[in-house]
C-alpha cells in the first residue's frame, strides 16, 4: 500500500479527488479549521458581546465582570472550549479588541463600548430636554464626560439648554477644562442663568494661583462678548457628516490615532 502526498491529477480529471482519501481528508481539515475560526468569531460578536449590551446602557460594568466576560470570548474563541491556556494564542487578545479598520478583529471592547452607551445620556440630555428624567444625574463618570466635550460643538441660541460649565460652546471649548471650575460653586446651571448678573462667578473670590487669575481674565473677556438671541442651542457629534450621534461613530471615536500592522480586514 501507497503512502505519502498523492500526485496531482491530470486537468479536468475532479473524480481523483474524491477516490484520494489522504487528500481530499487534507484539504477537508484545512476547510473546516479556516471555517470554524471564522464562525467562531462570528459567534463571539453575534452572541457572547452581545449579551450584555442591555445592562451597558444603563450600568458601567465593573472591571471583575469585564474580565471574566472577556476570558469566556478569549476561549472560545481560540479553541471553542471552556477551558484554553497560552499556547492557543495566535493574536494578542487586546489587539483583536479593535475594529477591523484599525488592525483588529472587530471583536467588542465592552469597556470602550459601555462608555459609548453612557455618551447617549449626555446627547439626549441636550436635544431632549423634555425627557422624564432629564435633571437626574446621569450614570456618566469624568472619562464620559471629557470624551463628549471632545466629540461635541455647542452653538448657543438662548442659552436654555447648554451647561455653562460643561458645554463646549466656546469655539469648541468648555470652561470646565480651565483652572477655575473646582472653585465655582454651582456647576450645573445654563449658559444664561450663569449670565444673568454674572452668577458664573460665584465662589471664584477664592483664586490663589496665577494660573487661576490668568483664566479667570480669559474667560471674563469671552463672556462679556457673548450676545444671546431667540431660538434653541445646538450640538454637532464631531464625528458624523451629519453632526448627529452615533454608537458606531462614538466607539470608532476611542480607537483614533491607534496603530496596528495586523490585516484585520483580511479576515
Amino acid at each position: 500500500m501507497r503512502t505519502g502526498t498523492p500526485k496531482l491529477p491530470p486537468a479536468g480529471n475532479y473524480n481523483f479527488c474524491l477516490r484520494s482519501l489522504p487528500f481530499t481528508a487534507y484539504v477537508h481539515s484545512i476547510i473546516n479549521a479556516e471555517f470554524m475560526a471564522k464562525f467562531r468569531l462570528r459567534l463571539v460578536n453575534s452572541v457572547l458581546s452581545s449579551l450584555p449590551t442591555y445592562f451597558l446602557t444603563v450600568f458601567k460594568l465593573p472591571k471583575w465582570a469585564i474580565k471574566k466576560i472577556d476570558r469566556i470570548r478569549r476561549r472560545f474563541l481560540r479553541k471553542g472550549v471552556a477551558e484554553a491556556n497560552g499556547g492557543h494564542c495566535l493574536v494578542q487578545w487586546s489587539k483583536t479588541l479593535r475594529p477591523k479598520k484599525f488592525g483588529g478583529l472587530g471583536i467588542l471592547d465592552l469597556d470602550l463600548f459601555s462608555r459609548t452607551f453612557r455618551l447617549r445620556w449626555l446627547w439626549f440630555q441636550l436635544i431632549e430636554p423634555e425627557l422624564p428624567w432629564v435633571g437626574t444625574e446621569p450614570p456618566v463618570d469624568a472619562v464620559d464626560q471629557q470624551l463628549f466635550r471632545a466629540s461635541t460643538i455647542v452653538t448657543l441660541g438662548n442659552g436654555e439648554k447648554a451647561s455653562f460649565w460643561q458645554s463646549t460652546w466656546l469655539g469648541g471649548q468648555a470652561p470646565t477644562d480651565w483652572f477655575l471650575y473646582k472653585l465655582a460653586w454651582i456647576k450645573n446651571k445654563t449658559v444664561k442663568e450663569e449670565l444673568l448678573n454674572q452668577n458664573w462667578t460665584r465662589g471664584l473670590w477664592r483664586m490663589q494661583s496665577v494660573d487661576q487669575m490668568a483664566s479667570f481674565m480669559e474667560l471674563w473677556v469671552i463672556v462679556q462678548a457673548v450676545q444671546l438671541f431667540d431660538g434653541q442651542d445646538t450640538i454637532s457629534w464631531r464625528w458624523t457628516s451629519d453632526g448627529a450621534y452615533t454608537a458606531k461613530s462614538a466607539y470608532s471615536a476611542q480607537f483614533l490615532g491607534s496603530y496596528s500592522n495586523f490585516r484585520g480586514l483580511s479576515v
